[in-house]
């Protein structure tokens, strides 16, 4: 049996990590490209669309698997500037696929995408960072005794 060094093993999965974090970002500039550059619709970016949604929540049920947390502050995470930070990205990324599509959309459409999105985004952020400190704290009284 083949004796493995712990710091090789680290600095693989290292650089797997940066790799995928690469290629996730390369997907999503595609996505952007795609849709305000060649004015694509939806429909001919469904893979950039499904890996971007699929990728976390991979991440997310592989963790649970394993029984990681990735963030040992989930609390941190929710820091109002950090989340009003990312609902505006969503609106300006919105906003701008609005404008480079050409399409007529009413304003009421538009306020209500919007709403809907703060809603759904804050509505999950919460469910989600709640589920990792319950997780945290589970695994912590486990691993304590």
């Amino acid at each position: 049996m083949k004796i493995k060094d712990e710091r090789v093993e680290q600095t693989k999965n290292k650089i797997g990590t940066e790799l995928m974090q690469l290629m996730y970002l390369f997907i999503v500039l595609s996505f952007v490209v795609k849709g305000l550059y060649f004015k694509m619709d939806l429909s001919q970016c469904l893979t950039e669309y499904v890996i971007l949604i699929a990728t976390p929540i991979y991440q997310m049920v592989r963790s649970h698997q394993l029984g990681v947390v990735f963030s040992t502050h989930p609390k941190e995470q929710m820091t109002l500037k950090k989340n009003i930070i990312s609902a505006i990205v969503g609106i300006v990324v919105f906003y701008f696929f609005w404008l480079s599509s050409g399409k007529q959309v009413s304003k009421e459409f538009a306020v209500g995408y919007i709403t809907t999105y703060l809603l759904l985004f804050f509505l999950i952020r919460i469910a989600v960072v709640r589920m990792e400190e319950r997780r945290k704290e589970k695994l912590e009284k486990e691993y304590e005794d």
